[in-house]
């Protein structure tokens, strides 16, 4: 569903599990401009993708919005511990989680650009 929303406007790439993510990082990560991540995947959750991200450095260039069916406290709190983006929780209205993935791709490359902290 999240790639017909941003299809139109983005190449789209999909990772079918935590490990297949980070491959596709490994392979070309400085040429992604956002990571849309769930926290329950097969093989690797999204918090190990996460770690994974953190150890590498990709958390400060590369803006992660987790989406998912996990509403918690917990969960939360956890995600923004990694210092994600963002945070949609299922069920979202398409519009909006569009606008909100622009904005934050808008921003982190502001940041780039001219060096500043968000």
């Amino acid at each position: 569903m999240l790639g017909d929303i941003f299809r139109d406007e983005y190449e789209i790439v999909e990772a079918s599990g935590g490990q297949m993510a980070i491959d596709i990082m490994e392979a070309d990560a400085w040429n992604l401009a956002v990571v849309l991540l769930d926290i329950i995947m097969p093989v690797m959750n999204g918090f190990g993708v996460l770690e994974y991200m953190k150890k590498k450095g990709l958390l400060d260039r590369l803006p992660v919005v987790i989406v998912t069916d996990d509403d918690s406290e917990e969960t939360s709190d956890r995600a923004f511990e990694y210092k994600v983006a963002d945070l949609v929780v299922k069920p979202f209205a398409p519009k909006i989680i569009r606008r909100r993935v622009q904005n934050i791709i808008e921003l982190y490359a502001y940041r780039e650009k001219y060096g500043k902290k968000i």
